[in-house]
């Protein structure tokens, strides 16, 4: 996951109201996936949820 500008063959997809570019080559693993904020000693960050085998 990076924060970057969408690249020109990205798929963009809204994920609980957050716009996301996604690789198509990782496109079909991210099928269900849902991206939540969890918070752990008082830190927050974004967490994919949802992913069963990884890039």
């Amino acid at each position: 996951m990076a924060l970057d500008e969408p690249h020109a063959d990205d798929e963009l997809k809204e994920i609980n109201g957050i716009n996301v570019a996604i690789d198509p080559i990782i496109k079909d693993q991210t099928e269900g996936v849902i991206l939540n904020v969890k918070e752990s000693n008082g830190e927050k960050g974004l967490v994919l949820e949802g992913i069963e085998d990884c890039c």
